[in-house]
């Protein structure tokens, strides 16, 4: 008979500590935000080293998409991606398309093979720069750095979801 209470008292206790798990876990906020989505570049801030600045006579060169064209990044659940551009002067539209992951606060871009322009396939032994990926609500900021060129230490590139 004290067998019999102590499994009914186990399940009862089972059966709250799971309702006030699930009841809990609902109403918690996640803060965490996703890349999945499309995103459309608003501008591009291009950090300069010492020779850069020379030889472009300023540290810092800032282009806002608008007068140059625009890209626009669709990230999917599956963890593809297309991106399409344009260029203001000229109609046609580039469309890559690749997978992405995000360990941590990296995101990790990889082009497909074989893209829509033969032209634009990857090279076998081309590594894809590692991107700092930050999301504050609707906006996204890439920063890459580039410590082997000779012109960019860095570039700071803001998205805007659609």
């Amino acid at each position: 008979m004290e067998t019999k209470t102590l499994k009914i008292l186990f399940i009862k206790t089972l059966f709250l500590i799971t309702g006030i798990t699930f009841g809990f876990a609902g109403s918690y906020k996640c803060d965490a935000q996703s890349i999945v989505g499309k995103w459309n570049q608003k501008s591009a801030k291009q950090f300069l080293t010492e020779e850069g600045a020379r030889t472009h006579g300023k540290p810092v060169l800032e282009t806002q998409m608008s007068t140059i064209g625009s890209v626009v990044f669709e990230f999917k659940s599956d963890h593809t991606y297309i991106e399409k551009t344009t260029h203001a002067t000229d109609s046609k539209v580039l469309t890559f398309t690749g997978t992405w992951s995000v360990p941590g606060n990296q995101l990790k871009l990889k082009l497909d093979p074989e893209q829509e322009d033969p032209k634009y396939n990857p090279k076998k032994d081309t590594v894809s720069p590692d991107i700092n990926l930050s999301i504050n609500g609707n906006e996204m900021v890439w920063i890459t750095f580039y410590p082997d060129s000779k012109l960019t230490a860095k570039t700071e590139l803001t998205f805007t979801r659609f």
